[in-house]
């Protein structure tokens, strides 16, 4: 009886070099030759093995569902099949792309590369040559344990977004906005993709209530120094609204891939207020009762409360003046009140020596702002307001009794 012998069948390219090496290699002739007595015997034994053929695994690359941005960081994840269940080995690679079709226009080297089950990255800003990166173009390979490559390999293509610039704008000066106060505007741009310096100068507008155009005045003062001068860039102009009405300060900052961002800031330019006594010395008795007097004595108005010209004179803003004041006097039986001559400043002081006891004396001031609005109250009045508001007055008169 014939022993069982195993055999062979290797695919085809294989060749056993112990049958053919002493012959200098195998023929074609020798092949046929080889199977023809490989069939002879396997027909005598009975028996007849083969190697199991090792498949290729499968591999795809999972979609991204959101956008991406440039900088953002990305996950990526791979979905496979192995027929024989083989442990895989995925290698992963990233390439920053411009505008390439399909991702064809990449850096020659990759910005990451892992062999991970999985993928992650951030997206560059820019590629090699400063180039600002478009696309991200992502090569998977699997190969399992016993060396059967996955084919093809998956390919991925990004499309990165550019993000607008950021850009936040904000007035100076907490105060009602009236015609010809100038007031300033800052807008601090940023750009997280390209830098802010990247961005320039933004675009400034002013729309007007009116046909009066309104000013931003040249050049851009620039503020100190900004403590993230990498992140954010200042720019500050002064606005002056050259009439009432509601207006518009618009501003544009651009990127160099052209994504854009506006922001407007609203103003109401309302008419000057008046001026308004905050405080008075001596305090004037109520109910129109004489205030007695005995030694002399500085009436005066401490603090007056105006839009622009303020009691005390205020430093640091060349906008801000300083209330004009007008004393008036009438004397025992005199029919009406007369200005004071060069009495000018906050005070007025007056000395009863002169007069009889039991004489009654008026004082009177008179505050006005630069609009110089008239009173429009009666001589007689002891008090007075050009908007008749009671609680913002503009006159005031003390009745004194000489003690």
């Amino acid at each position: 009886m014939i022993q069982d012998i195993p055999v062979v069948i290797r695919a085809e390219g294989d060749r056993d070099s112990s049958t053919c090496a002493w012959q200098g290699g195998c023929s074609s002739l020798d092949a046929v030759n080889r199977l023809l007595t490989i069939l002879a015997v396997v027909g005598t034994t009975g028996c007849f093995y083969t190697d199991e053929i090792n498949q290729r695994p499968s591999i795809a690359i999972d979609g991204i569902g959101d956008e991406v941005y440039r900088g953002d960081k990305v996950a990526l994840t791979q979905t496979h099949d192995d027929p024989e269940g083989h442990f895989i080995k995925f290698t992963w690679r990233a390439y920053a792309c411009t505008d390439g079709e399909g991702g064809a226009d990449c850096d020659t080297e990759p910005f990451y590369s892992d062999i991970l089950d999985h993928a992650g990255f951030t997206v560059p800003f820019i590629r090699d040559g400063g180039l600002p990166v478009r696309n991200v173009r992502v090569i998977l390979e699997a190969k399992d344990e016993l060396g059967a490559t996955a084919k093809p390999m998956q390919e991925l293509v990004i499309v990165t977004l550019d993000r607008p610039p950021g850009l936040q704008l904000e007035r100076g000066g907490n105060f009602v906005m009236t015609p010809n106060r100038a007031i300033t505007i800052s807008a601090a741009v940023s750009d997280l993709d390209d830098g802010p310096a990247s961005l320039g100068t933004p675009k400034w507008e002013v729309f007007a209530p009116t046909q009066t155009p309104g000013t931003l005045a040249d050049p851009v003062v620039m503020p100190p120094p900004d403590p993230m001068p990498d992140k954010i860039r200042t720019f500050v102009k002064t606005f002056t609204p050259s009439t009432v009405g509601e207006w518009e300060i618009r501003v544009t900052a651009t990127d160099p891939l052209d994504r854009s961002t506006t922001k407007s800031l609203m103003f109401t330019v309302v008419p000057p207020p008046p001026p308004c006594i905050a405080q008075l010395a001596p305090i004037v008795p109520t109910g129109g009762a004489a205030l007695p007097i005995t030694d002399p004595t500085l009436f005066r108005v401490p603090v007056v409360v105006d839009d622009l010209d303020v009691f005390p004179a205020q430093s640091g803003d060349p906008a801000l003046g300083v209330t004009r004041f007008e004393w008036w006097f009438k004397g025992p039986g005199a029919p009406a009140h007369t200005v004071v001559d060069n009495a000018t400043a906050s005070s007025f002081s007056f000395d009863p020596a002169g007069y009889t006891p039991g004489d009654i004396v008026e004082i009177r001031v008179q505050i006005y702002d630069r609009e110089n609005t008239p009173m429009n109250c009666l001589p007689t009045d002891p008090t007075c307001s050009v908007i008749s508001q009671p609680s913002c007055i503009q006159r005031q008169t003390w009745r004194v009794e000489v003690r």
